[in-house]
């Protein structure tokens, strides 16, 4: 995966109406004649294809509400209505199809946000299409559904299971065309394959290793591993610090030597498009409990004595300190029950074996 014009960071948000998140899910899964015409769903489906972080300004028509209801409807004539007021007035189905998606995201309408979380928490929250296209309406003639929302072209797509990471890693582009998976390309097995060889070399050589302070953590969760993870570097770099518990470790804030096998790495943005912002806090929460600054540099056994003496469990970090899960987006790692700092602090980690 490479740069291109619309993974820059600087990249102009790709606009869309927001029901048309849900369009685009059904030409996904068969649909031929979507309401808001093939073209605009085409069109959309290309740009997620292309890179599955792309900012997208999810569009709501909220401002058409603000026309005080004499000039709507006595005729006052105080506030000239636009040109297009009745136009946007007459697209209540539609606008009532926008709000209900943004209120499903969490966001305000026109908030820009990256495509693969839109569609994650999409998803997740509305597998079918009751209640958004069809199911709400006492007159059709009042309020049209839409012909095509319950032909199961949707839910085709939305009811496939999300596969686990290390799944997501081991099939490469056989996920193509399933679930969440027929919006967004996934990485090629060959692409991943070639890139654990390369990050694992240069994890074997290095003098230094660079490591995102909750990828620490991690490694503890999985130090009982004793064979090399197809979806990442984890056991790689333990091995690493278990031998040469001195290495000196630079902790990075983003992506690390744990990432680059990872069917949701671009190496191209160096970005975990599944994670980044939550990943980006856990590491900066860290480092505040370590009273470190991002780029700091320090022995393997010092960077573990810290952690243990510093970070007294998993929720603090993982699970954000009270466990709470507001969104996908926001997930706390499954694992932040767990006793493995403990254990691992226990066992005198990272010892040499």
């Amino acid at each position: 995966m490479k740069r291109d014009r619309r993974s820059a960071s600087e990249a102009e948000p790709y606009d869309v109406q927001a029901h048309h998140l849900a369009c685009a899910v059904c030409v996904r899964g068969g649909c031929k004649s979507p309401p808001c015409g093939r073209a605009t769903a085409r069109a959309l489906l290309d740009a997620l294809w292309a890179y599955p972080h792309v900012p997208l300004r999810i569009k709501a028509d909220l401002d058409v509400a603000r026309a005080h209801f004499f000039d709507v409807y006595a005729r006052r004539g105080d506030r000239p209505l636009p040109s297009d007021f009745q136009a946007r007035h007459d697209a209540y189905g539609q606008r009532r199809k926008d709000l209900e998606v943004c209120r499903l995201l969490g966001i305000y309408p026109n908030t820009v946000i990256p495509a693969f979380h839109a569609y994650r928490t999409l998803l997740t929250r509305q597998p079918t299409l009751d209640g958004l296209c069809w199911g709400l309406t006492a007159d059709p003639a009042v309020w049209p559904e839409c012909p095509r929302a319950r032909q199961g072209y949707y839910e085709k797509i939305a009811s496939v299971p999300f596969p686990k990471l290390k799944e997501q890693t081991a099939r490469g582009e056989a996920l193509a065309g399933e679930g969440f998976w027929a919006l967004f390309r996934p990485r090629t097995r060959a692409a991943m394959r070639a890139a654990k060889r390369a990050s694992v070399a240069r994890i074997a050589r290095a003098e230094r290793l660079y490591i995102r302070p909750n990828h620490a953590l991690c490694i503890i969760c999985t130090r009982r591993e004793t064979e090399p993870l197809i979806e990442d570097n984890l056991v790689e770099l333990r091995r690493r610090m278990e031998t040469e518990p001195d290495i000196l470790v630079t902790l990075t804030e983003g992506c690390c030597m744990v990432c680059d096998p990872c069917n949701v790495y671009h190496p191209g943005e160096h970005l975990c498009y599944a994670a980044h912002p939550k990943n980006v806090l856990r590491d900066l929460r860290m480092l505040e409990m370590l009273g470190l600054k991002p780029g700091a540099t320090l022995p393997a056994r010092e960077l573990y004595r810290l952690i243990f003496a510093r970070i007294h469990s998993l929720k603090s970090v993982c699970g954000w300190g009270d466990g709470t899960d507001y969104a996908p987006l926001w997930a706390p790692c499954g694992r932040w029950r767990g006793t493995a700092l403990a254990d691992a602090q226990a066992e005198g980690f990272p010892k040499r074996r």
